[in-house]
């Protein structure tokens, strides 16, 4: 098998078996599942023989006898390209992992997890000791001799659904939080991390929030912020942009980088009136399969970047972004499929953000008047 499948962040699963014992049918039933539940599934077949998409004499064809080393061609509905071994893994990749999950016909004698089906008599295509094997298909004999795993009858669409679905929810990466500190604060005229409410620093207080729900908690910051007026934060980590000068975006690429296999949940410390609240509601509405979670205002006007969850995969389309100088993680979020959450009207004073001097005594007032922790 192609050893990039390693390096998928998009969960995927491969049915594997012989020619003629349903698998095709079975995937087409499948992914019609998945797209009544609104979940992007991608389509993979693996093909032991060699395949070809062009007819003797076409255009494409005469292109690729002639040298080329790329071919594409397009109509208003379909694209499809032609390419060598060297361009397969890039183009593969970036196109599969646009979706939420994958499911792979063929690759039996791969260590990758594996929908197995058995022949006619109830018996493995493959010896039962390969890594892997997650369920069997059968179609209404079983043999003996099969590992210790879910066993479902090829018509059971459902359940083999149901199972699928839960392998794939199953592989979310772990969840780790970033207060976002680093900002230039210019019409502030002091650092906005280092203003407080009721006593205690933005900053810290959304520390405390961020602990409830990830495993790990750091502060996202430019290498020359001095922070010596927050005091020492117990088992924060304070991770310094790698990439200066490009605000946010630069500093989430840096946290991905960092941690790769980790999804994050951001939070930005100039947004005194979120509440714990809206930060649980995020995390329990978390879709693990898309490239991230993120709230969006009412009507559809705009997703909120600084209070969202980001997944691991995100950061392909990120370094992409980053590499035009798109800086901006609203339009970013706007061209993927995120999972959005629609933020309520009597929440949207929530995310509002303190810039200016008048904006931050107007907010500590008010603050003080709720006592909101």
């Amino acid at each position: 098998m192609d050893v990039y499948w390693e390096q998928f962040k998009t969960p995927f699963l491969c049915f594997a078996g012989f020619s003629g014992v349903g698998k095709t049918t079975l995937l087409e039933r499948l992914i019609k599942r998945f797209a009544e539940e609104d979940i992007r599934v991608g389509y993979y077949k693996h093909d032991a023989h060699r395949f070809s998409i062009d007819k003797e004499g076409k255009d494409t064809a005469r292109a690729t006898q002639a040298g080329a080393g790329i071919i594409t061609i397009n109509d208003p509905r379909h694209f499809a390209i032609v390419a060598d071994n060297a361009f397969k893994k890039r183009s593969i990749t970036h196109a599969l992992e646009q979706c939420d999950c994958i499911l792979i016909e063929g690759y039996k004698q791969s260590p990758f997890d594996k929908i197995v089906f058995l022949d006619p008599e109830g018996k493995l295509p493959i010896p039962p000791e390969i890594p892997g094997i997650k369920a069997v298909v059968h179609q209404g004999i079983i043999g003996e001799g099969l590992p210790d795993v879910p066993r479902f009858h090829r018509d059971e669409i459902e359940s083999i659904y149901q199972f699928a679905r839960d392998h794939f929810k199953s592989r979310e990466s772990e969840l780790y939080g970033a207060v976002f500190v680093g900002g230039q604060s210019k019409r502030m005229g002091k650092p906005k991390f280092s203003l407080s409410y009721n006593g205690i620093s933005e900053t810290e207080r959304l520390i405390q929030v961020l602990q409830k729900f990830c495993k790990k908690v750091v502060l996202s910051s430019r290498a020359d912020l001095d922070m010596g007026s927050l005091g020492n934060q117990a088992n924060i980590e304070r991770v310094n942009d790698d990439h200066t000068g490009l605000g946010p975006v630069g500093g989430l690429a840096t946290l991905m980088g960092r941690y790769p296999k980790k999804a994050w949940l951001v939070a930005a410390c100039d947004m005194p009136f979120l509440h714990g609240k809206n930060i649980e509601t995020i995390v329990k509405a978390r879709d693990p399969l898309r490239y991230g979670t993120c709230y969006i205002q009412k009507g559809g006007l705009g997703v909120e970047p600084m209070c969202a969850i980001y997944e691991p995969k995100f950061i392909l389309p990120l370094y992409e972004a980053m590499s035009r100088r798109e800086l901006s993680p609203t339009r970013i979020i706007s061209e993927l499929p995120f999972k959005q959450v629609k933020i309520g009207e009597s929440d949207r004073y929530n995310f509002m953000n303190v810039n200016t001097p008048e904006e931050y005594e107007i907010a500590r007032s008010k603050r003080e008047q709720e006592n909101m922790p």
